[in-house]
């Protein structure tokens, strides 16, 4: 049987391989993952296919974005998902010596029982991390798509209304002049001047507001510029003239297409186009000129006559008849087409009809009409006279100018001949061959700096937090609460030593009797010597540290020479005699030996150890002190033995706290710096002072010092010596969430007010 101690130590140390590769290999990983999806949606380029359907690159923000960042998610999802197997299959190998991914939980044994909580434990650490460190890129991400959108919605709204006023103003319906089409065409497909690509919904729309953006590159405006861009028709594909939705209609009818056909060269003629016009519109006066021959077969019957959507747009007919009989063909087409005209709003029939009975010469109005009841052709004029419209009867089916004023009268130009001249359609611009350029760069980029500002705004917040440079209410006071758990207040106490900064005339320190060579200043920091009594008359020798003033101490700690203390009387100097403490003539000795920290080395050779200082603490039911006094007297101490102790070092300390920073100054102001990055509460305490030295606040301070504010309150005081300094302790206390620290200073202060600062 194995050893239970190898196999708890073997599992133990399994389980921490199995929390390690977790965290130290699956995470970055997925991290990894997640930086890897990012660039390949945002940061590489898309490919460079034309878009089915309308050949216009979409808004990014409105139709792409949401793409991007939905196939981003769930493929960053699938394969961190993919990654999450890696503990169990990391386990797997090391338990049967190979990571089989099929069966990853077969042939564990109780081995990987005890394993596998320790594989959920790190895969929820794992999650947890991998979902704080990615939901500031997700929201940062949708934040930037919001304002993207917010910013596109009403800047669509405003030229989508242009639009369509524009529309409603200057465009109307209108029928393709193609004889072989004749559809109303009510919005026209915009040609790409670039590469002749078809936008059929040049709106401001999902693929632009102001301007689209063809696939080519060649940008598009919405909103204006329809006369200078080149149109078809959406039903045909035929590309269309200039102003061919306001050209004048004149529609030839009648039965036989020949006929119709050869009328309708030599009206073409005789307005100064060719015969063969395509399409077949002439300049106008004004607006164009659109004689519209419809193909053969339109009027055989009613069903095709009510479909021929020229009739709804028809500012006049020429009506084509060359036998005025009722069974006649030219006949049941032109009562056909005054059925569907009589079908019409009254708002969308044509104005004006022209009989051009073919048999009849030239002549007016008059002559024909007589010519056409003798006849028998009467049923066909009062036909024509129950319409409602302006009825002329014209013969001369040959004489092609006499056939153009009537086209020009049917138009509106009452006679007038317009301008003659072919309006041809423009060249359809040839198709673009070359390679499609990346789309969105711009948007994309925006959205690629969005995730990675969101990975890194982590980091960069908690070097922000450390570094104290926020305010301490931004970030709805995320600073202030950061710096009050690295920092809290009670953090902040700390004893701090009295005499780390002396002068030769502060504090005041007298013995005894001191040796030659020996004087008891030594025995403050930063002096190399020592105090020694060699040499002296007497016994119950001592130092007095004179302070000037009275002042709550929290430590005398001294320190003796090592060499000097004999270790089997080191008990005696921790009598109560050793040590004592005054306020003027009152006296404190500390009653707690027990309490007192010693300083002691073990010698070489020796199983004794040799203490040669103490801590001695002092409660606060001690109060305020002035001196202290260290003796070297104590039960059954010699002479000779106090000849031999040196004393080399001695330290007074109090509490304070590094909340705030004093800043004595000349003329009794006091500078208070708040040193945390939140508000604190301030309350400045009366100064300790030596006696017949006053002291009276100038002022109110303030009562809340901000996040690394800095305030100077000022006392006036009296009684100062002339010639002399005299040391002066300044206490303030700092107040936050019902806990307060005190932050303490000395100063000395001469007769002409000048501070010269101690702390």
């Amino acid at each position: 049987m194995a050893n239970p101690v190898v196999l708890v130590l073997l599992l133990a140390a399994l389980a921490v391989a199995v929390a390690a590769y977790g965290l130290a290999v699956t995470l970055p990983r997925m991290l990894a993952a997640a930086a890897r999806g990012v660039w390949r949606v945002f940061g590489a380029a898309p490919a460079s296919g034309a878009p089915a359907g309308e050949p216009a690159r979409p808004v990014y923000a409105v139709v792409t974005a949401p793409r991007d960042l939905r196939a981003l998610w769930r493929e960053t999802l699938a394969e961190q998902s993919r990654l999450l197997e890696g503990p169990e299959r990391f386990v797997a190998g090391r338990l049967r010596g190979e990571a089989d991914a099929d069966d990853r939980r077969g042939g564990f044994g109780c081995v990987g029982v005890l394993l596998y909580p320790v594989v959920v434990a790190s895969l929820v650490a794992v999650i947890l991390v991998t979902a704080a460190l990615c939901v500031v890129p997700v929201l940062l991400a949708l934040l930037v798509w919001g304002l993207g959108c917010a910013l596109w919605v009403p800047w669509w709204a405003v030229w989508a209304a242009v639009a369509r006023a524009e529309r409603a103003l200057r465009h109307r319906p209108a029928p393709c002049p193609y004889p072989a089409c004749g559809r109303t065409i009510r919005r026209p497909v915009s040609l790409c001047p670039a590469c002749g690509a078809r936008h059929r919904h040049l709106l401001p729309n999902r693929y632009g507001a102001l301007v689209h953006r063809c696939r080519c590159g060649a940008r598009l405006l919405t909103v204006g510029g329809g006369h200078r861009r080149a149109l078809c028709c959406p039903h045909c594909v035929r590309v269309l003239p200039a102003r061919y939705d306001r050209a004048r209609v004149v529609v030839l009818a009648g039965g036989a297409g020949g006929a119709r056909e050869a009328v309708h060269r030599r009206v073409l003629s005789g307005l100064g186009a060719p015969e063969d016009a395509q399409p077949p519109m002439v300049r106008g006066a004004g607006r164009p000129l659109l004689p519209y021959n419809p193909p053969r077969g339109a009027y055989d019957g009613q069903e095709d006559v009510d479909r021929l959507d020229a009739l709804r747009h028809a500012d006049g007919l020429l009506l084509v008849v060359a036998d005025p009989a009722a069974h006649h063909a030219d006949v049941r087409a032109v009562h056909r087409v005054l059925h569907a005209v009589d079908a019409l709003p009254a708002r969308r029939r044509p104005r004006r009809l022209a009989l051009l009975y073919r048999p009849a010469p030239p002549g007016d109005d008059t002559a024909v009409r007589d010519r056409v009841g003798r006849d028998g052709g009467g049923h066909l004029l009062r036909a024509l006279d129950a319409s409602g419209a302006r009825v002329r009867c014209v013969g001369g089916a040959d004489d092609a100018a006499g056939l153009a004023r009537t086209v020009a009268w049917l138009a509106g130009a009452d006679g007038a001949l317009p301008p003659g001249g072919h309006l041809a359609a423009p060249v359809r611009p040839r198709a673009a061959t070359g390679t499609v350029r990346p789309r969105h760069r711009l948007a994309r980029g925006a959205l690629l700096f969005a995730h990675a500002a969101g990975f890194l705004v982590l980091p960069l917040l908690l070097v922000l937090l450390e570094a104290r440079v926020l305010p301490p209410h931004a970030l709805f006071g995320a600073p202030g609460a950061y710096d009050a758990w690295r920092r809290p207040l009670t953090g902040t106490v700390h004893r701090a030593d009295l005499l780390a900064d002396t002068t030769w005339d502060w504090p005041k320190v007298t013995a005894s009797y001191s040796a030659p060579d020996h004087p008891p200043s030594q025995v403050l920091p930063g002096h190399d010597g020592y105090w020694s009594v060699k040499g002296t008359p007497g016994t119950d020798n001592w130092l007095r540290i004179d302070l000037g003033l009275p002042l709550r101490l929290a430590e005398v700690s001294y320190d003796f020479d090592p060499d000097s203390v004999d270790s089997a009387k080191t008990s005696l100097l921790q009598s109560p005699g050793s040590f004592s403490a005054q306020l003027g003539s009152r006296t404190y000795f500390p009653t707690n030996s027990l309490a007192w920290h010693s300083h002691g080395r073990r010698p070489k050779n020796s199983i004794f150890t040799t203490t040669y200082g103490y801590d001695i603490p002092l409660p606060d039911s001690a109060g305020p002190l002035d001196s202290v006094r260290i003796g070297l007297a104590g039960l059954g101490t010699d002479k000779a033995y106090e000849e031999r102790l040196r004393l080399r070092e001695v330290h007074i300390r109090w509490t304070t706290s590094d909340a705030l920073r004093l800043r004595p100054e000349d003329g009794g102001r006091l500078r208070i710096e708040n040193t945390t990055g939140r508000d604190l509460v301030l309350g400045v305490r009366p100064l300790a002072l030596p006696d017949g030295v006053h002291a009276t606040l100038a002022g109110h301070p303030p009562r809340v010092l901000p996040a690394r504010g800095t305030t100077v309150v000022r006392w006036h005081l009296t009684g100062l010596p002339r010639t002399a300094r005299v040391p002066v302790a300044y206490a303030v206390d700092a107040s936050e969430d019902g806990h307060t620290v005190t932050t303490r200073c000395l100063a000395l202060v001469g007769g002409t007010g000048r501070a010269q600062p101690l702390c």
